[in-house]
C-alpha cells in the first residue's frame, strides 16, 4: 500500500520506515491533539509504547516529567529488553534535542490537529482564552514541524481529523508505515470504538477475546 494515494488518507511520510531490526517510535504533537489515539492504536497493532504507562492516556511516566538523566536511563533499559518500542509524549519535542543520541533508530509519529478544535479542547483544561490556545496550538506544530525538518529521520504526520473519520484506511496505513500485521491485530482489539472521539478510555476495556 501507497500511504497518502488515497484521498481520504491521514498519512503524509517523511523518509523510508525501517521494517527490521531495532527502532524506536516517538509520538508527539499537542496537548488535546490526538496523541492517546494513536498511542493506543500502535499500542493495539502490538508495538510496546513503554514502560509504567497511564493506563488512561497512554503515556509513559518514564518520559513525561523525569529530568533528562533519568529519561536516558529509561532508554537505556527499554533498549535492553526490546528491539522495537516507543513512547508517546504530546511535548516530546521539548526535550528531544536533549536525548537525540541516546534514541537507537528514531522514527517520529506527529499527530497533527485542526488548530480551532486543538483550541477550544486546550480552553477547556486551560482557559487562557481561545486566542491564545489557537497561537499556543500553531506554534507547537511549527516546532514540531522543525524537528522533522532539521533531523531528517523517518517520520509520519498524521491528520487527526482524518484518521477518525476513516479509520479503517488509517489503521491500514499506520501498519503499513509500522511494518505490522493490521488484519490479525483486528482479531485482538476493537479499534474502530477505541478510535471514536470522546473522553479518555482505558486501553484494556477494548480488547477482544480471539475466536
Amino acid at each position: 500500500m501507497e500511504l497518502g494515494t488515497d484521498r481520504k488518507s491521514a498519512a503524509i511520510t517523511h523518509g523510508v520506515p525501517m521494517h527490521e531490526g531495532p527502532r524506536t517510535y516517538i509520538i508527539f504533537g499537542a496537548m488535546r491533539g490526538g496523541t492517546t489515539m494513536v498511542a493506543g492504536v500502535m499500542r493495539g497493532l502490538g508495538v510496546n509504547i513503554g514502560p509504567h504507562l497511564d493506563e488512561n492516556n497512554q503515556e509513559s511516566r518514564a518520559f513525561n516529567g523525569p529530568s533528562i538523566k533519568d529519561m536516558v536511563q529509561s532508554l537505556q533499559s527499554q533498549n535492553a529488553k526490546d528491539e522495537i518500542w516507543g513512547w508517546k509524549n504530546p511535548n516530546a519535542a521539548d526535550y528531544l534535542d536533549r536525548i537525540w543520541s541516546d534514541i537507537r533508530n528514531p522514527h517520529l509519529i506527529c499527530v497533527m490537529r485542526d488548530p480551532v478544535a486543538n483550541a477550544q479542547g486546550l480552553n477547556r483544561w486551560h482557559s487562557v482564552g481561545r486566542i491564545q490556545s489557537a497561537q499556543e496550538s500553531v506554534l507547537r506544530l511549527q516546532k514540531n514541524l522543525n524537528i522533522i525538518s532539521l533531523r531528517k529521520c523517518p517520520s509520519l504526520m498524521i491528520s487527526y481529523e482524518k484518521a477518525v473519520g476513516a479509520p479503517d484506511l488509517f489503521i491500514d496505513e499506520f501498519a503499513t508505515w509500522l511494518g505490522v500485521e493490521a488484519d490479525a491485530a483486528r482479531t485482538q482489539f476493537n479499534f474502530s470504538e477505541f478510535m471514536r472521539p470522546s473522553s479518555y478510555k482505558s486501553f484494556d476495556e477494548y480488547k477482544l477475546t480471539q475466536a
